[in-house]
């Protein structure tokens, strides 16, 4: 069985920011942080959760017509379903979480939730679950398949909704 890809996950959170704001361990702690906060708000496994750090030059970055520095702009792309106290809890908890990790004003971070049903999503070469069915999506994967997702950290017993 060919190896499935760790490029394409789904939710998937682009964190933008001014290039050279973080440093490696804050961009690792932003990455787990908000795996983190996601798995505890959905009850996804982690297996799910891509995080992409993109540095930005503060020229590519303007606010009303004019240059701004030290905005951070996280995009969730996430399975739709989702309810609102959940999708609220986790981007009050990822703005929280990204603050105090870049020691930035709470007000200059701004975290927006885009929903794509999950029939409109193919990872590890199987269209996605709906919120609530990852167990019985995660039975029904080639043995080779929860193998390698058990490396990842989640296996049938691990696994909790």
């Amino acid at each position: 069985m060919k190896q499935a890809s760790k490029e394409a996950k789904m939710p998937t959170y682009v964190c933008s920011l001014s290039e050279g704001f973080v440093n490696d361990s804050q961009k690792a702690a932003i990455a787990e942080a908000v795996t983190r906060i996601h798995s505890e708000e959905t009850g996804a496994p982690s297996y799910f959760v891509q995080v992409v750090i993109e540095e930005k030059k503060s020229a590519d970055r303007f606010l009303g017509g004019s240059r701004a520095a030290g905005q951070i702009w996280i995009r969730g792309d996430i399975r739709a379903g989702r309810t609102q106290a959940q999708r609220n809890a986790m981007m009050l908890r990822i703005m929280k979480e990204v603050a105090r990790i870049t020691n930035a004003k709470e007000e200059e971070i701004w975290v927006y939730l885009c929903n794509l049903e999950p029939t409109d999503m193919l990872e590890y070469g199987h269209v996605l679950p709906q919120p609530g069915e990852e167990a019985d999506w995660f039975n029904r994967l080639p043995k080779p398949l929860q193998d390698y997702l058990a490396q990842l950290g989640t296996t049938k017993d691990t696994f909790t909704l």
